[in-house]
């Protein structure tokens, strides 16, 4: 047995070793050993205190990715992802080029660090001043709260302000810092978590990486977080009022005064509706002194309703409103006349029409001083409607027929939109 297993030993070994590299062969063409590149794996800086002064903080001059050509066989590289490396930079091996050699390791334990190429092989960084500085804080929502309410009071339980420290660079850039807070169905206060973000001048969002918040102590916020009591408000319709003060000319009247609109929706607390008493007046009263003609004024009700710290017009309301004073010649009289009882001539069969006004018409009638009040049963009113049979917008007269002792003031027109019906199926 001895002499079988020992005969021809150099022969023995030469089939080994020829063995060998046929499965190397093998190996190479069915699991070839290629290079793949892995793009944007982000750098983890590490002992960053160590480089740190008093006063000056570190800030990144390069990118904080870089690309790794990793050579494996295509099996193995079939398998990784960029999640697949760690690289990282460590500041205890910062060089006088104020640069940092990087540093790689993969998840598999196959692909050793010598297998893998680093692009580029070093971190640049820089040393800078550090400051710090005040920042008031900005609330805004998101969501919607819940049905008849609106939010009303917001307050940061940490201040109104806001400390940041950080590279001065970064710290000259800063324009606004905001804190957002979700409000969406809530009906009741609540003390809710924002969300702080910091913004340069130009509005655009700054990296936070580098940044420490605080709050006006001096804590640091843990995760960048404030927490925000937020009030809300009941919303309610109040209707607008107006004074009027002095005497139209002689020979002339006060006919009216209208609001348009007449009321305005408003959010406040229980106390401040009822500071306002049901109404809202406008600060001024509108003087008719020696008028001889009626007029509008525009108000903007945001001064009004500031003077309530505990009010505020709703979000989608329009804060203006318009006051029409109707100022008449002594012996005039204005009267509504609906559309209903206006004699129609000539309307097209074949168009749908559309009237401005929809609802009435104002006449204005002018009496001498022996006629009694005319009624609107005495006026006959007509309108012929015979160009509206082409397509388009008309403005049309309305013949007004008074009895004898009236005359009027001035003419009545109303607007006219002719459309052709739409009809089914049509392509």
């Amino acid at each position: 047995m001895k002499r079988k297993l020992t005969g021809n030993l150099g022969l023995k070994l030469l089939s080994l070793i020829m063995a060998f590299f046929i499965w190397l062969l093998v190996s190479n063409i069915d699991n070839p050993t290629v290079s793949r590149l892995f793009r944007e794996v982000k750098i983890n800086i590490i002992n960053e205190d160590s480089v740190t002064e008093i006063d000056r903080v570190m800030g990144i001059v390069s990118e904080d990715t870089v690309t790794l050509r990793v050579t494996a066989p295509e099996n193995i590289l079939n398998t990784l992802t960029r999640d697949s490396f760690t690289v990282v930079a460590d500041m205890e091996n910062l060089t006088e080029m104020n640069t940092v050699p990087l540093s790689v390791t993969c998840s598999n334990p196959s692909v050793t660090w010598d297998r893998i190429e680093i692009l580029p092989s070093s971190l640049k960084v820089e040393l800078e001043q550090k400051e710090q500085s005040e920042f008031a804080v900005t609330i805004t929502t998101t969501g919607d709260v819940a049905e008849g309410y609106e939010v009303g009071r917001m307050e940061i339980v940490q201040g109104k302000t806001v400390q940041i420290a950080g590279p001065e660079s970064v710290i000259n850039r800063i324009g606004q810092v905001v804190a957002t807070v979700s409000v969406n169905y809530i009906s009741s206060d609540q003390r809710l978590p924002a969300q702080l973000q910091v913004y340069d001048k130009n509005g655009d969002p700054v990296s936070m990486d580098r940044l420490q918040i605080m709050d006006s102590t001096g804590v640091l916020l843990s995760d960048n977080t404030v927490m925000v009591d937020v009030s809300l408000w009941e919303k309610q319709s109040i209707p607008i009022e107006v004074n009027v003060s002095g005497t139209p000319a002689d020979g002339y009247r006060l006919a009216g005064v209208s609001v348009v609109p007449d009321s305005v929706n408003l959010a406040g607390t229980e106390a401040a509706f009822e500071s306002l008493g049901g109404t809202l007046m406008l600060n001024d009263a509108i003087s008719v002194e020696g008028a001889t003609e009626s007029f509008t004024l525009d108000y903007d009700l945001t001064e009004i309703i500031a003077q309530y710290s505990e009010l505020k017009l709703v979000d989608e309301a329009d804060p203006t409103v318009t006051v029409s004073v109707q100022i008449e010649q002594s012996g005039d009289h204005t009267l509504a006349i609906p559309l209903s009882a206006l004699e129609v001539l000539n309307r097209p069969t074949d168009m749908n029409l559309a009237f401005s006004p929809a609802d009435e018409i104002s006449v204005v009638i002018h009496s001498d001083g022996e006629s009694a009040p005319i009624q609107q049963s005495q006026i006959i009113a007509s309108i012929d409607l015979s160009v509206c049979a082409e397509e388009g917008t008309y403005e049309i007269p309305v013949n007004i027929e008074l009895p004898e002792g009236y005359t009027l003031v001035s003419e009545v027109k109303l607007v006219v939109t002719a459309t052709k019906p739409v009809v089914e199926g049509a392509s």
